[in-house]
Formats: structure tokens, sequence, C-alpha cells
């Protein structure tokens, strides 16, 4: 079946022209006039898809990953910053990492000379005088191992019978070790292996068997077992002096959900809600509770609470970028006066009061001109509802009332000039979305957060990972080390 073809407003034949022009000059303007609106209204609808079409992720808040290809390398930014001289790969004075030989080999392969020399004597009798090494690294796989656990059963001189108390651990007849659970729990939040391919690697490399349902008891058990340290993870948080929160779509049970994230430089904590406003923020339990500084990226129900605010300037970049493409030189001024008072604070840190009230007025006198090229769009006899506004105005109005929170960065030392922390610690969230896409159950994506938060919080303390999952099956399970400083 063919699609239906639209009628278009202008296919109007000579007959009709001329009947419109034989009744009159009212007649004729009218529809002139009708036309015009009509031309008017195209070409709005065309300059709207052509502003959506040349945005990508260097000019908006869109990923990387929607850039197209074809198109991604014409994009030049109209940014002061030039692009890096820096060639690919590892810069002068890196630290690197090479395999280095050991003096201590567990094994040791001699490797003899064999066949007869020149002179027609057998090498095997000629004389040793030195040896030429070289050494080969390599991992030997690990064997599946049972362990029998005996309870002794004794009987009294009086009768009664005793049985040995087994360790916590040990509450089945036959079960899985602690290795085994963390190994799993490890390689599917940390390393982000599907289920399926978790069970190949699992019968490839040591002969196991696992269904699915026993890997999802290994991730929840782990989970109710970190639930303490994740609750004194958040405390931390709500403790701390500047914290940066981002929050991103993912799906549980093909229904979209939110996962918010709360995290500093050493602690990170996640936490899903259908809600992505003031209720998630509520139920999460950090924002109703923090007195320090939020750093977000103006999501308006962030301000619902009466914390102090800095907004991310990376997001604002990327839009001005898009203006100052679209000509607007009020654009490329704010981005210049922001760039000037993050290259100023990288070299100074601190801020006397008098530069911050120049970047103050130096703001909101760029603002001024830009709102008046860009007025509010009042309500005429015309429009139903609240006016449109441009996107212009929106973006000048919305800093214009938070210019304070805009250069947060400069008035305070300990807030960054971006919320790089906030997307960096929501990024493998996407990680995970892409390899198994949504969530088969609430508990499951409850666990993830858990888990991921944990392993986030380790790995921002340079903590070995696998070591900390191991500990979850034991009564001292590892924390942080900013925890443990803090006591």
């Amino acid at each position: 079946m063919e699609p239906k073809k639209r009628e278009s407003f202008l296919n109007f034949t000579i007959d009709q022209l001329n009947t419109i022009y034989d009744n009159g000059k009212e007649v004729t303007v009218e529809f002139i006039q009708i036309l015009i609106d009509k031309i008017n209204h195209l070409e709005a609808r065309v300059q709207e898809l052509e502003e959506h079409i040349s945005k990508d992720s260097h000019n908006s808040n869109k990923p990387p990953s929607s850039d197209s290809p074809y198109t991604k390398q014409e994009k030049k930014t109209k940014s002061r910053r030039e692009r890096s001289d820096k060639k690919p790969g590892g810069q002068k004075g890196h630290k690197g990492y090479s395999l280095q030989p050991t003096t201590d080999p567990d094994h040791k392969v001699t490797i003899k000379v064999e066949g007869i020399c020149d002179c027609g004597k057998y090498l095997e009798n000629a004389e040793i005088i030195d040896y030429v090494n070289r050494q080969l690294f390599d991992i030997i796989l690990p064997q599946l191992s049972s362990t029998e656990f005996r309870g002794e059963v004794r009987e009294c001189t009086c009768g009664k019978v005793h049985k040995a108390n087994f360790p916590d651990y040990l509450n089945a007849k036959v079960q899985y070790g602690p290795t085994i659970k963390s190994l799993s729990v490890y390689l599917k939040h940390h390393g982000m292996i599907g289920y399926e391919r978790l069970q190949e690697l699992y019968k490839e490399l040591f002969g196991i068997r696992l269904s699915q349902g026993t890997l999802v008891n290994f991730i929840n058990e782990c989970s109710g077992r970190l639930t303490p340290v994740v609750e004194e993870i958040k405390a931390a948080i709500i403790a701390s002096d500047v914290v940066h929160f981002d929050e991103s779509g993912f799906r549980i049970l093909g229904s979209l959900h939110w996962l918010h994230s709360a995290s500093t430089e050493m602690l990170t904590c996640y936490f899903a809600h259908k809600k992505r406003g003031t209720e998630a923020m509520a139920a999460m339990g950090i924002l109703p509770y923090f007195t320090g500084t939020a750093v977000h990226d103006h999501w308006e129900s962030y301000y619902t609470y009466a914390c102090t605010h800095g907004l991310c300037n990376a997001h604002h970049l990327r839009e001005l970028i898009y203006f100052a493409e679209h000509e607007e030189k009020w654009a490329e001024k704010l981005m210049d006066c922001l760039i000037d008072a993050k290259d100023e604070k990288d070299e100074s840190l601190i801020f006397s009061r008098k530069r911050i009230t120049y970047y103050k007025n130096r703001v909101k006198r760029i603002l001024r001109e830009g709102l008046h090229l860009h007025p509010k769009c009042l309500k005429t006899n015309k429009t139903r509802g609240r006016p449109k506004q441009t996107k212009q105005y929106n973006f000048l109005s919305r800093l214009s009332q938070k210019v304070d929170d805009v250069l947060r960065f400069i008035i305070d030392a300990a807030v960054s000039f971006d919320n790089n922390q906030g997307e960096r610690d929501i990024r493998m969230l996407k990680v995970q979305q892409k390899v198994s896409g949504t969530f088969r159950s609430y508990r499951g994506a409850e666990s993830f957060c858990k888990i991921r938060g944990y392993i986030s919080s380790i790995r921002k303390n340079k903590q070995s990972v696998f070591d900390a999952m191991r500990s979850a099956w034991s009564s001292q399970i590892v924390r942080p080390n900013v925890l443990v400083c803090t006591e």
C-alpha cells in the first residue's frame, strides 16, 4: 500500500487564480496574505529543521555516539581552543609500563646445543661457557577444587550430643566458594560481560556450568552484603563540601527509568528511580540533607534544595558554540569570558574579590547585550497560552538568573569549571545498557547501583577491585580508604 501523499497548499490551477483575481482587490490581497503567512511558516519550519541537523556533540548535549560518521570531521569549533598538536599515543615524560625480566623465575628450562661443529666434533660434549636467557610470562589456568568440611559430632559422658559450628559462609550442603562468586560479580558489573558470555567463560576456562539464575543469586547476595558500606559511602557524600550530581535514562523491564548519581573525587553513589525530578532526588536521600555545593547541569529540580549550586560550564560552552556558529557575536564574547576565567583559575586557583566582581560584571554585560538582540516574545492577540521563546532568549534568561552559579568555580576554589566528574561516573551505565540492554527486574537494577557505586569508590581510592569484591563474602568487607581515614 503506497503512503498517502500530502497535498500542497500552493497547488492552484490557473482557473482558480483567475477566479480569485476576478473577485476583486480585497479577496486578492487576503489570498496573498494567506500565502505569505504560509510561506513564513514553512521558512520557520525549514530553519528549525536545519538547526536540528546542525547539532551534534560539539555544540549541544547530544552524546558523541549520535554523531554522523560522514559529517563529524567537517565540523569546526569556533572556540578559542585550537586543536592539540600532540601526536597520538604516550607523550614525552609519560610513565609507561613494559614487561621486565625477573631475577627469580618460577621455572627454568635449558635448551641444549645440538649438532656437529665444523671440525667434526659433537657439540653436546663441548664446554658450557655462558647462557643466553629469554623469559616467557604466561598464566596457568586455575582448576576447580573441592573441599569437604567435616563437622565433629561428639557425645559427652552425660549423654548429650554436641555438633561443631560451621563458618557463616558454609550454610548449605553443597555450595560455591567466595572466589567463584566474587569473580562472577567482578566480570558482570566491572567487566560488563553479559550473562551468556559469562556462562561460556566459566565453562571453557574452568569447566563449570553455571545457570543464569545462579549468577543472579551471586549478584543479589553481594549487593545485600555491601549495603552497610554503601550507606557509609552515602553518609560521607552528604558530609562533603562539593558533590557532583547527574542523571541519565535507562530501562527496567522495558520501561524508561532514571539512574541518579552523586559523586566526589573519592566516592560514588547510584540510585535508580522511575522519576527524574525531586521525587527521585528525595528518595535517594542525599540532596535533602546536603549543605555543601551541588554541581549539576541546571536541571531545575536541583534548585528545589537550599544548598549552594554550581553549574556545568562545559554544557554552556557547547550551547555557545552552536550560537557562535550561527553568527551570534555575544556568544563568542561569553565563551571567551568563561575560558579566560578558567585559564586564570588554572594559574592562580584563588580569585580576589576584585577579580570575581570583574568577571561577574563582564558576564552580566554580555548577557544584557544578548537579551537586547533577543528580547522576550510578548503575548499577542494571535497567540494562545504562553508565547514560544527563542533558544537564544531561553539560554540568556536562564544564565542571567544564575550568574553566581555560573561563576561558582571562581567564587569557590573547590568547585570545578564543569560537571565532568558526574558525567564520567555515570558513563559506565551506558556501557551496561549497550551490553545487556534493559534490566530484567527492579532488584537487578538496585543491585547494579550498589555494586557499581562500591566498585567506583574502590577504584577512586586506588584499591584492588577484585580483592574488595572477594571481601564481600567475609566478615571484614574492604571499605574505601577515604572512609577509613575519616574515622
